[in-house]
């Protein structure tokens, strides 16, 4: 294992360790919101409940883990504390295993809300610490702590629905165990003073907040997430009405895109320490615009290798742009990263919404044009985050850089 993690975290300074067990931490954060929505056939078969009753509970956690994202990371930018990670991370198990267990709509409304707050507590100040433990690797570190959601956002369902399907919906509760886990090994392996507790305040207080280049960082995550989610709504559609190749195989072309996603995840963040993040985010977006607008005019088995391409650009630059967004504003890192990643993926989703009404009025293939023209938006705001000299750049060039400069988290 020791082996394993200084080959994808090399570099000087980086807390291995501390970095695994965070990214085991968010595996079981984004546990839940994996699982969340793979409840919905149960809750209408063992409770009762319309579809619609259904889908209103699995908004509920989704808006509670993305719109207090930033509210979390402020108040972690004042507390600074570590213990913020495990009590998230209990309050999402928690909700998960309670919503299982009581019977009516508005006890599991208040479940799934109280897990999707724990969630949005973790994120903010685990991404701070991922960053404070990464020491000159930070594209790789966050890289790894991504991955790490990604997996669990691909457990939460693949264990919910054997479970539910087989012994009920309170056997679901067992899913909660993974987050606990997660929570116990944060809470014995993280000090409570946290990892950059080496930083003042003092050290903070010198460094100017660039409100504008956070704005277009923000905006360019949120385009490139956008894309992202269209085409998991709206591909498999296209596939099957216009192509004629059926949903499954648009479903499995997504799958194929998400899992390219999680590659290009990692791969980003490494080069993006190598080369600089300015290359790497501007590459990412400037050739995601000609795989969205070619998407729609594509064949059955071009249309897939475009998508597993898609996967891979996206992905490629949504965290080197979340780690722009930290560094325009080194006194309030969790801010930052509760914007950047948090709210931007509630409001990402929420662009599905206005797609689907393309769909209704002139069919997917209109969805698909709609991606391509969030990721016109993505190009335009990458550009404009990244016209600054990037600070990854400027770090291998100055032989004694300010370690605040370095780890502003």
């Amino acid at each position: 294992m020791t082996a394993v993690l200084d080959r994808v975290l090399p570099g000087q300074g980086v807390h291995r360790g501390r970095v695994a067990r965070l990214t085991v931490g968010h595996v079981g954060a984004d546990l839940f919101q994996g699982a969340v929505p793979a409840l919905v056939p149960f809750f209408v078969a063992d409770r009762g409940m319309s579809y619609a009753d259904a889908g209103l509970l699995v908004l509920a956690g989704s808006l509670a883990s993305s719109v207090m994202q930033p509210v979390a990371g402020l108040v972690g930018d004042r507390v600074r504390a570590a213990w913020l990670q495990p009590l998230g991370l209990v309050m999402a198990a928690g909700g998960l295993a309670l919503a299982t267990a009581v019977e009516s709509f508005a006890a599991i409304a208040v479940a799934l809300l109280a897990g999707g707050l724990g969630v949005a507590v973790f994120h903010p100040e685990a991404i701070r610490a991922t960053r404070a433990a990464a020491g000159d690797s930070p594209g790789s570190a966050l890289g790894v702590f991504a991955l790490g959601g990604n997996i669990g956002f691909a457990l939460g369902p693949a264990l919910a629905v054997p479970l539910g399907a087989a012994f009920g919906l309170p056997a679901v509760a067992a899913v909660a165990v993974i987050p606990l886990a997660g929570a116990l090994l944060l809470g014995r392996g993280i000090d409570a003073s946290g990892p950059a507790s080496d930083a003042t305040e003092a050290e903070f207080a010198g460094l100017p907040s660039d409100w504008r280049t956070f704005g277009y960082a923000t905006a360019g995550a949120t385009a490139a997430t956008a894309v992202l989610f269209g085409l998991m709504a709206f591909a498999p559609v296209w596939f099957d009405e216009v192509l004629g190749a059926g949903v499954g195989l648009g479903s499995a072309a997504v799958t194929a895109m998400l899992v390219a996603g999680a590659v290009g995840t990692y791969a980003g963040g490494w080069l993006g320490d190598r080369h600089g993040r300015r290359p790497v985010i501007v590459v990412s977006v400037a050739v995601l615009l000609p795989l969205t607008a070619m998407l729609p005019l594509s064949t059955t088995v071009m249309a897939v290798a475009l998508l597993v391409l898609i996967g891979l650009a996206i992905e490629g630059s949504v965290y080197p742009l979340v780690i722009v967004a930290q560094d325009a504003l080194p006194r309030h890192a969790g801010l930052a990263s509760g914007v950047a990643l948090g709210l931007s993926i509630g409001i990402a989703a929420g662009t599905t919404s206005v797609l689907g009404v393309l769909v209704d009025g002139a069919g997917p293939t209109a969805a698909l044009w709609g991606c391509a023209a969030m990721a016109a938006l993505a190009l335009g705001f990458g550009l404009a985050a990244t016209r600054r000299r990037d600070p990854a750049s400027r770090d291998r060039q100055e032989a004694t850089p300010p370690p605040a400069v370095a780890t502003p988290c």
